[in-house]
């Protein structure tokens, strides 16, 4: 059945997650549970350490999404799961955009094949806009067992620095062209392609589906929008090294998944739409931030008490799959499994003390 995806985790605890939690402070002197507080600072770093001056933190208020899930919704995901799953069958005719073509390509450069520019029997949608401008375009109006030559140039800003910029030929076999129509929704067509077995069941299993999405939506929202507020009521000071520890570990994060992508930090940069200067900044920018967030957050576990016990990592391995949490802190790290579970903790404690309105 087609992924109904989810918002996800509070936005906050994953950046905590990806980010990592900067160290408490050895100055606790100057961390206080306050009722209430005027004001708040600007955010920007003054001295050595942390300051955190909490305000009200128990009994904001909030109002709740809906989480009413309505016909026209369930029918939604129905023409989605249509739309995923269409028929295909091979026509005799010339490809139109929308088509999938079967094709081997080999692309050259100066004559001499480069690394990734061959497959054979792949399957594109011309439209997908999967390859470079002008790949797709030039298989328009193709037919099968045509043989094509495509001239093209990779762009400026291409991941592969060999290739940005460089002129190349693509050779290509149209092997079929495929169009695709959206079947009927009946009991068959389920069978076949979900876990149920007719339509009737499909439909209920959408809207359990839909209605659970919106439970942990509301959650999460909720746990956002508390802990918001909670930062607009206190007065925040950061240091310069908790911030540089923030960012550190968040350009740690983004190298890494560059890395996972085979590319480097300023090419993953480039597809965010920003140089290295630009990159930089806003993660200089969002290090201040997130620094403050840590700050508040460890403020509000000392004033409360609020700990990570072994049964928290237990239930996080599990989450994950993972058959003990000494097996998940060897796979992540403990101080990694901290930074997801305390965050997630004090959310939890200030979204049970929210007042719904």
């Amino acid at each position: 059945m087609k992924k109904i995806w989810k918002i996800g985790l509070c936005g906050l605890v994953v950046v905590m997650m990806a980010a990592g939690c900067s160290k408490k402070t050895e100055n606790t002197d100057n961390v206080t549970a306050a009722e209430s507080t005027e004001g708040t600072l600007e955010g920007e770093s003054q001295g050595t350490e942390d300051s955190v001056k909490l305000g009200e933190y128990k009994g904001i208020e909030v109002t709740l999404l809906s989480t009413e899930i309505t016909d026209e919704q369930v029918e939604e995901e129905l023409q989605a799961l249509l739309e995923f799953y269409p028929i295909v069958t091979e026509v005799d005719r010339e490809a139109k955009e929308g088509d999938t073509v079967n094709i081997d390509y080999a692309g050259m450069k100066d004559g001499v094949p480069f690394q990734g520019g061959t497959a054979e029997g792949y399957d594109l949608v011309l439209g997908s806009k999967t390859f470079i401008d002008g790949f797709e375009d030039g298989l328009i109006g193709s037919k099968k067992g045509q043989e094509l030559s495509l001239n093209l140039t990779f762009p400026e800003n291409y991941g592969n620095t060999e290739l940005a910029g460089a002129e190349v030929v693509f050779d290509v076999t149209v092997n079929a062209v495929k169009e695709s129509k959206i079947g009927v929704l009946n009991d068959e067509f389920v069978a076949e392609n979900t876990e149920f077995a007719t339509v009737e069941e499909c439909r209920k299993g959408i809207r359990e589906e839909l209605e659970k999405m919106a439970e942990d939506n509301v959650v999460n929202q909720k746990k956002n929008d508390v802990f918001m507020a909670v930062m607009d009521n206190a007065e925040v000071s950061v240091s310069e090294n908790s911030i540089q520890t923030v960012y550190d570990n968040q350009k740690s994060y983004y190298e890494g998944q560059a890395m996972s992508f085979g590319i480097d930090l300023e090419t993953l940069a480039g597809f965010y739409g920003m140089d290295m200067e630009a990159f930089e900044a806003q993660l200089k920018n969002s290090s201040l931030e997130v620094a403050k967030q840590n700050a508040v957050i460890f403020a509000i576990a000392e004033a409360e008490n609020i700990t990570v016990e072994e049964a928290d990592k237990k239930e996080l391995a599990e989450e994950f799959g993972f058959e003990s949490w000494e097996e998940m802190s060897e796979a992540v790290g403990e101080e990694a499994m901290n930074n997801y579970i305390l965050p997630d903790k004090v959310l939890t404690f200030l979204a049970d003390n929210a007042v719904e309105k």
